[in-house]
């Protein structure tokens, strides 16, 4: 009897063992066979091709929901890469073809001189601007690489946003506006000192541009305590907004604001190549933050927002410990 029972139970493991292999084979066939032909359709340029979801929420679908995630991201990048190149060659096309012009232009009527001077001047301005687009560009990539982390630093923010703010207040007073400061005392920060005084002094310059005269710049920051936690710790983050009494800006505009050469209806005859925003929001997502945009009633509204470190951790690094390394 235990001979038998012994046989019949080997038997039995060994149909569930082939079975269970053949079952899990099966298996992995089809999610290899479902990933071949989305790759393939793909390859051949279908990019609206994705895996598909059984809705069972078991494995297989996380591993068709990850990778659909993944072609959507990649279908997201691919357009804005093409929506950057047709922008690029948009917002080129004229400087170039202006300075062109001007060129063309001297050379067979400028009758002195000091015509010829005036138009290669003018020239040379605008083939800056297009150097100044190019350089933008290449900052917003070297920033979106994360290559700049290698600058970040413990510093107080406040004396860096009293160094712009100080910059801006003569731009302001001339274009006949009031720029108003609320700042703490200290605020420590762990960052690119260079560049967030760069991305603040893109806020401040866009509420300056956009403002009617005899309106309001106003430059705040604050420390907000988001959680605690059981050990005494805190979640803080730093909240900073510029605002201003312009022309402001749509819902529709400001979900497109940050994209790279964009500009609004009302932004359209003033000075400026769309990048403005794009570069301001590629240093705060380096630190970890968010650019939020909202409607000022009149005006606009900036607001970024970065996570900070705990105040022990704080009160540790001011009393001579090393930095942070967030």
């Amino acid at each position: 009897m235990l001979t038998d029972t012994l046989l019949w139970a080997c038997l039995m493991l060994i149909l569930l063992a082939v079975g269970g292999g053949w079952l899990i084979r099966r298996l992995f066939r089809h999610v290899i066979q479902s990933i071949s032909r989305t790759t393939q359709a793909i390859t051949h340029g279908d990019m609206s091709r994705r895996m598909p979801v059984q809705g069972t929420d078991d494995e297989l679908d996380e591993i068709a929901i990850t990778i659909n995630e993944m072609l959507d991201r990649i279908s997201r990048l691919m357009e804005g890469v093409r929506q950057v190149s047709n922008a690029i060659a948009h917002d080129l096309r004229t400087p170039i073809a202006r300075a062109r012009a001007q060129l063309e232009d001297a050379a067979l009527h400028a009758t002195s001189e000091a015509e010829l001077r005036a138009a290669m001047e003018q020239a040379a301005s605008n083939l800056d601007n297009v150097t100044a687009i190019f350089e933008a560009l290449l900052r917003i990539a070297q920033i979106e690489s994360g290559a700049r982390r290698s600058a970040f630093v413990q510093f107080d923010l406040v004396p860096a946003l009293q160094d712009v703010a100080d910059l801006y207040q003569a731009v302001a007073e001339e274009h006949g506006l009031k720029c108003v400061r609320h700042l703490p005392d200290h605020l420590p920060f762990f960052g690119d000192r260079a560049m967030f005084q760069q991305a603040v002094a893109n806020l401040l310059d866009n509420a300056i541009k956009f403002s009617p005269p005899n309106g309001t710049v106003t430059l705040s920051a604050e420390i907000l305590t988001t959680g605690r936690h059981s050990d005494g710790s805190s979640d803080r983050q730093l909240n900073l907004s510029v605002t201003d009494e312009g022309i402001g800006m749509n819902e529709a505009d400001m979900a497109r604001a940050s994209e790279r050469f964009f500009r609004a209806e009302q932004a359209r005859h003033t000075p400026g190549s769309g990048l403005g925003l794009s570069l301001v929001e590629a240093i705060v997502h380096l630190h970890d933050g968010q650019l939020h945009l909202a409607s000022n009633t009149p005006g606009l509204l900036a607001r970024i927002t970065v996570p900070l470190p705990d105040e022990a951790t704080t009160s540790s690094e001011r009393a001579g410990d090393p930095p942070h390394p967030f």
